[in-house]
């Protein structure tokens, strides 16, 4: 019963989540915070709420009865390691602005009385982890989880949700990607994968490029 609590938690977390990332959400709270007080604080909003809401989800998990599933001991744990070493490098590897995340730089912006940055003036960058797979972090974060040599009932099924919703989560993020980039993202989606780094053959490529 704690597992199907924990899931049905990441999930109620997951909804919330996408609900606060989507289109329409934006375009309501854009109407009711007016379009500067929306390009200066939204991010940060979102960033701040996004936090309580993962730290109360961790905290409802971490109350519910547990018990130890498994722990990895001798060379395989090594094994689990260097993947989750892996994990991290890819994660050091992806080049990403922690101010423009938070939303400090946008506020900061804002109080300045400088212009917010749209779709025509920012940059779709594809290098380094980007060329790889196009949700590095993501994919980083999962195998850092999903390879973790000790697990309890609960944390297994985190585990799993989490890297269920990462996954998923990717269609939503990669809607507003398409909407800020355009051309240029569907572009790139079509030379690189979405979430494993799996070889593409060039008439799979051929099939995407003509359906889309």
């Amino acid at each position: 019963m704690e597992i199907v609590k924990t899931v049905l938690a990441w999930t109620a977390f997951a909804v919330f989540h996408s609900l606060t990332m989507s289109g329409g959400y934006e375009r309501r709270a854009r109407r009711a915070m007016g379009e500067r007080a929306f390009d200066a604080c939204h991010r940060l909003l979102f960033t701040a709420y996004s936090t309580v809401a993962t730290a109360v989800t961790l905290f409802y998990v971490h109350s519910l009865p547990d018990a130890p599933l498994y722990r990895v001991e001798g060379w395989p744990r090594f094994l689990f390691h260097a993947v989750q070493a892996a994990g991290a490098a890819l994660l050091l590897w992806t080049p990403w602005d922690l101010p423009e995340f938070i939303g400090l730089r946008q506020l900061r912006r804002s109080l300045r009385g400088e212009p917010p940055e749209n779709g025509s003036r920012k940059r779709l960058f594809t290098g380094k982890a980007y060329g790889l797979v196009r949700h590095p972090l993501y994919l980083g974060c999962s195998i850092l989880v999903a390879f973790h040599p000790a697990q309890t009932r609960n944390s297994l099924a985190s585990a799993a949700a989490i890297v269920a919703y990462f996954y998923v989560g990717t269609y939503f993020e990669e809607r507003r990607l398409e909407r800020t980039f355009g051309e240029a993202y569907r572009e790139y989606r079509k030379r690189v994968p979405r979430f494993l780094p799996l070889p593409r053959r060039r008439g799979q490529v051929r099939a995407g490029s003509l359906r889309r």
